[in-house]
């Protein structure tokens, strides 16, 4: 169904253009708006909405064949979709996708299965949500009218606004043929009220099973926004500990501009629970689905909404889980100025890796490294195996995103626990197109000695937590290799072992 809007600006009725040119006219002139011009969203309160605008709804009878996209939604102009609701009377509907382009972006905004979109996560049967973003309500009734089918599909909601200033289209696609019912309540933009620049956006990431080396990823944006919200479904696949025990989340932002970190704690601290989870819901914090069969043997769902303290991140984010043999899936919902970019900075594409080493807890151990072993490297590449005082060793190589590095999969003492108390070498190159002054900005947490080109260029104590310190160097022409000395120990950033690295 497609839908036309009228441009963005205030016509006066022609009842009120007759009123004007009676006697006394002006004596009983209508009160002006008594709405103020913006309001905050209830779910996302950081966005404020304009109030000009007309309450509307459109509906859809849903008829899908497998193969054939069917557009459930089509406006042109502005405004903003408040709420959508959608009813299926099949119960499967793993093969049903949903996809939303908001201003004719070049790839849609929105692009999953419609149950993940939902947050009816990794294939689990339907659960109720009860939140500020997502609420669904499973039909568990039975009935004994035959055109109810038992157990049909819930009633899908979302309350998270869906703004557009030019546009906004919806398609729903299926594997096998579905019939159900929809309606988008939005509103009509009208006047010339100002709109909010950021566009809503949903990520979806899924490991059957997830790898313990790598976080599990979340999010991950560039350019100007907020964090509006996720949800996560996890099946326990590995029964060697509690499910809980997987060293929590990780938000790292803004590496091209003001590097800063978020740390989880453990998985059910990250929601504000308490020992393991229950089946708890909240506006901004729930878990609407979890199977415990034992302490070590667990599946569940969690959500939480960022209403009263959303992630903001003004160049980017990456936002993760430290990961155990599990299986994990997120979906999250965020909102990005369109076109915004990341200013270019100067970093290592990858890193190498080395250690680890047993001074990590001794700061003068830790800060007088041998000087042959400094030496050796700063040669340059290293090879897969290296004899490092006199212990033969497996060095490993760490990709770099928006500047960062990331250590704590690395070195484990168990499933998703960094190692704490030792120290590991990173190395990675600097290229330059002449000799010149510069200034190296290096943010983590914990301690660091670095070299560049083999000299020793700084020392660094950030035991508290992360911080970040500016450095002068001299770039020479070509590749300048960057050597860090780092530890991990416990302090306020929990379990972070990650660095920034970058030339301003």
């Amino acid at each position: 169904m497609k839908i036309k809007l009228h441009p963005l600006r205030l016509v006066p009725t022609a009842l009120a253009a007759a009123a004007a040119l009676l006697p006394g006219a002006g004596v009983h002139a209508q009160p002006a708006d008594p709405f103020p011009a913006t309001y905050a969203d209830p779910a996302v309160p950081l966005l404020q909405l304009p109030t000009n605008f007309r309450a509307r709804r459109t509906s859809a009878n849903l008829a899908l064949e497998l193969g054939k996209p069917v557009e459930i939604f089509n406006a042109t102009g502005a405004g903003c979709i408040r709420h959508l609701w959608f009813v299926f009377g099949e119960k499967n509907i793993d093969d049903l996708s949903i996809e939303i382009t908001v201003d004719g972006a070049a790839e849609a905004q929105v692009k999953m299965p419609f149950r993940s979109f939902f947050g009816a996560l990794l294939g689990f049967g339907d659960y109720p949500i009860q939140s500020a973003g997502l609420a669904n309500f499973p039909n568990l009734t039975v009935t004994n009218d035959p055109l109810i089918p038992k157990e049909a599909s819930p009633g899908w909601n979302l309350y998270l606004p869906i703004p557009f200033s030019k546009g906004c289209r919806i398609l729903l696609s299926a594997g096998s043929a579905k019939n159900g019912g929809g309606m988008i309540d939005w509103q009509e933009y009208r006047g010339e009220g100002a709109l909010t620049p950021f566009r809503f956006h949903a990520q979806r990431n899924i490991a059957q099973p997830a790898m313990t080396t790598e976080p599990f990823p979340i999010t991950e944006a560039e350019g100007t926004g907020f964090l509006a919200g996720y949800i996560m479904g996890w099946r326990q696949q590995d029964h060697a500990d509690m499910v809980f025990h997987n060293g929590g989340t990780r938000l790292l932002i803004d590496g091209q501009t003001d590097p800063h970190v978020i740390c989880g704690h453990n998985v059910e601290d990250d929601f504000g629970f308490s020992w393991g989870f229950n089946q708890y819901q909240t506006r901004w914090v729930g878990c609407p689905y979890r199977d415990n069969r034992g302490r070590t043997d667990q599946d569940g769902v969690f959500y939480r909404f960022f209403g009263p303290d959303p992630i903001l991140f003004r160049s980017s984010l990456i936002f993760t889980s430290a990961a155990r043999p599990d299986d994990y899936e997120a979906v999250s919902y965020f909102y990005k100025v369109p076109g915004s970019k990341a200013p270019p900075i100067l970093t290592p594409q990858s890193w190498q890796v080395a250690g680890p080493f047993p001074d990590g807890n001794d700061l003068e151990a830790f800060r007088k490294p041998a000087d042959d072993l400094v030496k050796q490297l700063s040669l340059g590449d290293w090879t897969e195996k290296i004899t490092l005082a006199g212990q033969e060793m497996t060095t490993h190589r760490l990709p770099s995103r928006f500047g960062w590095v990331r250590l704590e999969g690395v070195y484990q003492t168990r499933t998703a626990y960094p190692r704490l108390d030792a120290s590991v070498y990173v190395s990675g190159k600097l290229n330059s197109t002449s000799k010149r002054p510069a200034t190296l900005r290096l943010g983590l947490d914990n301690w660091a000695v670095v070299y560049l080109n083999g000299q020793q260029v700084a020392m660094v104590d950030h035991a508290d937590e992360f911080q970040t310190v500016k450095i002068p160097i001299t770039l020479d022409e070509g590749d300048n290799q960057i050597l860090i000395k780092t530890n991990n120990r416990m302090n306020r950033d929990r379990h972070l072992w990650a660095i920034h690295c970058a030339v301003e």
